[in-house]
């Protein structure tokens, strides 16, 4: 009786230890349980060979449900080692990456455990079959480091093979948090998948849409329901771009799209429901136009004077250099700083002041009416911090917003911050939906304030030195 239940005990252990067969190409379907096979945007994603593909589809287009398998073949395909998992923000992590990734790792596979303190996926040796980590810091054959963007810390603690990056499109997941995901899987040159739904024009947008875009073969295919599938392969750039609607995921309800169709805003309804790029009526500049304002960098020759806007004060800390181009009359925004704040204030001077070293710089300019003591320790530092003219915000915004329209301000394509807020910058809505004359999640933006802070003194009426400025305008004797 005993060496019976010994023996029941152990194939149960064993049985344990076994992964379960799941058909390939196939997601779990809605009721949790049953096997779904990929639609034809997941089939293109799974086909890609870049080492970036980049999955832009509507919403509820089955796109957190597919990343969990994409990763479990790098898995497959690299073996021992890290893997990383990343969404925007805490609540999405716990709402639907972290039940989408146990589902398929401990639940249908049985190949992963979950180390809940650590926010790790332990994953089995597939050889033995055994987990091997007693405790959450114990080698492990293989982990899943699981993190929301908006913690950008946690993701500064891995050498990585590949990286899923779920809803990297939404405002909290930040180039700055882009930036470090590439550091952890530059070791390896890992594979990267993106899914996300399009909420702004940032970094998504320039790091793998436009790249993608730019001589890439394009393919495109209606569904019986009308849903158009398109791929866009680019070789060169090493992206697959796959964009879909919602209704390419059959589950979603046809007369739901329709309805969105038929009552969003066509920005809204492009971005939202068909994973394309639109203009959105919400971005604060509106007229900023990356085929006339974006110009690639170049020297700056040295008599064009220069000027600094500085946000000396949260999360980072940033600077912004313009230099006039007295030919064209037109400002260039030609460097940026942008750092954590973590760092002391005379470091951050040290190495604002190395990037200026061989320059002339005839301005500072930054900080926010409450900032005095701020100013001071810059000041303090090396950098003589000057108040811009006035605290409004959005008199400081229409300063900017002038330059551009008059294309009397461009970006070099090297200032990567300034271009990523460009693309973010948004009014906040109403619970109606109505804009606001709010600035959505406004502590973000520490390259637009310091670029609004030089214009709004670079543009405010002043004689000094000789050198008259006038409003809105920047005139040939700047």
């Amino acid at each position: 009786m005993i060496a019976e239940v010994w023996i029941e005990a152990s194939r149960q252990v064993a049985e344990q230890k076994k992964r379960i067969d799941w058909p390939a190409c196939h997601v779990v379907g809605p009721d949790e349980v049953t096997p779904v096979p990929f639609h034809l945007g997941q089939t293109w994603a799974w086909e890609s060979e870049r080492r970036y593909t980049a999955m832009l589809a509507g919403t509820q287009g089955g796109k957190t449900g597919y990343g969990p398998w994409w990763l479990v073949r790098e898995i497959e395909r690299l073996g021992v080692g890290d893997y990383l998992a990343v969404t925007a923000v805490y609540d999405l992590f716990k709402l639907k990456m972290l039940p989408a990734m146990l589902k398929v790792f401990v639940d249908i596979l049985r190949i992963g455990r979950y180390w809940s303190g650590d926010r790790i996926i332990e994953l089995r040796d597939p050889e033995t079959g055994e987990f091997q980590a007693k405790r959450s810091i114990d080698p492990m054959w293989g982990r899943i480091i699981l993190r929301s963007a908006d913690a950008e810390g946690g993701l500064e603690s891995a050498t990585a093979k590949a990286a899923w990056l779920d809803e990297a499109g939404q405002d909290r997941f930040s180039l700055a948090a882009w930036r470090g995901i590439q550091r952890r899987i530059a070791l390896h040159q890992g594979r990267v998948l993106v899914t996300t739904t399009l909420y702004n024009l940032g970094w998504v947008k320039s790091e793998f849409i436009d790249p993608a875009v730019n001589d890439g073969d394009v393919t495109l295919e209606v569904l019986d329901t009308g849903a158009e599938v398109e791929r866009t392969d680019n070789a060169e750039a090493d992206i697959c771009l796959v964009q879909f609607d919602s209704i390419a995921n059959p589950a979603y309800p046809l007369a739901e799209y329709q309805r969105a169709q038929a009552t969003m805003p066509s920005d809204e309804f492009a971005m939202f429901w068909r994973g394309r790029v639109a203009q959105l009526r919400t971005l604060i500049y509106d007229c900023f136009d990356e085929d006339i304002h974006k110009v690639k960098s170049f020297p700056i020759p040295m008599h064009w004077p220069r000027v600094v806007g500085i946000d000396p004060m949260g999360e980072r800390i940033a600077a912004v250099w313009l230099a006039f181009d007295p030919d064209k009359v037109q400002l260039h925004a030609y460097r940026e700083y942008y750092e954590p704040f973590g760092e002391t204030t005379p470091g951050h001077v040290r190495a604002i002041l190395q990037l200026s070293q061989s320059e002339r710089v005839a301005a500072w300019v930054g900080g926010g009416p409450s900032e005095r003591q701020a100013r001071a320790d810059w000041q303090g530092a090396g950098i003589p911090l000057m108040e811009p003219p006035f605290g409004d915000v959005w008199i400081g915004i229409s300063r900017v917003y002038e330059l551009f329209k008059d294309v009397a301000l461009v970006m070099h394509d090297n200032c990567e911050h300034l271009l990523d807020e460009l693309g973010s910058y948004q009014r906040q809505r109403d619970k109606a939906g109505n804009m606001t004359d709010k600035i959505k999640d406004k502590e973000r933006f520490h390259a637009l304030d310091a670029l609004r802070y030089i214009c709004a003194w670079l543009t405010e009426p002043r004689e000094e030195a000789g050198l008259v400025y006038m409003p809105t305008r920047i005139g040939p004797d700047w």
